[in-house]
């Protein structure tokens, strides 16, 4: 069930919604608009790599890994 984040045409609000499946209506949250704009995510975008010292998983979340105690070996 991802949230996803919209852009009413209408009334240019934005706002998240969580969408159980793809046949699921949304509607704007502000003013029940339905002409919506899907926009791009922030978590979306980015490297893939995780949020750790040494960028490998599993590690310890930052900064405790960032001591040279990973895996992966600093």
């Amino acid at each position: 069930m991802p949230i996803y984040e919209y852009r009413c045409k209408a009334c240019e609000g934005k706002f998240e919604a969580l969408v159980r499946n793809s046949d699921e209506s949304v509607s704007c949250k502000y003013c029940g608009s339905i002409e919506l704009q899907k926009l791009i995510s922030a978590h979306a975008i980015g490297t893939g790599a995780p949020d750790t010292a040494c960028h490998r998983a599993p590690c310890s979340p930052r900064p405790a890994c960032g001591a040279g105690g990973c895996a992966g070996g600093f």
